[in-house]
């Protein structure tokens, strides 16, 4: 995820945004292996498990108005959300509002005998 994060942020500065790559989140609890959970396992199994760093908050504070500025969270792919979910939460309960997601890939849901 980090080479990922890092090769966007490269191709976003080269069109002139300017972005900073930061290491926000870690895990603060200990979660069983995702894969072969159903969506609301997944959903249980992560649900507190993420906090922010020490200094991540101040990391995304713009330099100038020491306001927030804006956070993506990247993931390589969504299966249920629960992840990107739980990445959320944990931004938001420090006060950071203004939260995005990238992924490059998401899998189809299923919904009994049909895919969505």
């Amino acid at each position: 995820m980090h080479v990922l994060a890092t090769r966007a942020c490269r191709e976003l500065d080269r069109r002139g945004l300017a972005v900073d790559l930061v290491t926000g989140l870690a895990m603060s609890t200990r979660v069983s292996d995702q894969s072969g959970l159903s969506a609301h396992s997944r959903f249980t199994n992560i649900a507190g498990s993420m906090t922010v760093v020490p200094g991540g908050f101040e990391a995304v504070l713009d330099p100038v108005t020491s306001l927030p500025r804006p956070v993506v969270i990247v993931d390589d792919v969504v299966t249920t959300g629960a992840t990107l979910t739980e990445a959320a939460r944990a931004l938001r309960a420090v006060g950071l509002t203004d939260v995005r997601a990238c992924t490059i890939a998401a899998t189809r849901r299923r919904f009994g005998d049909a895919d969505v």
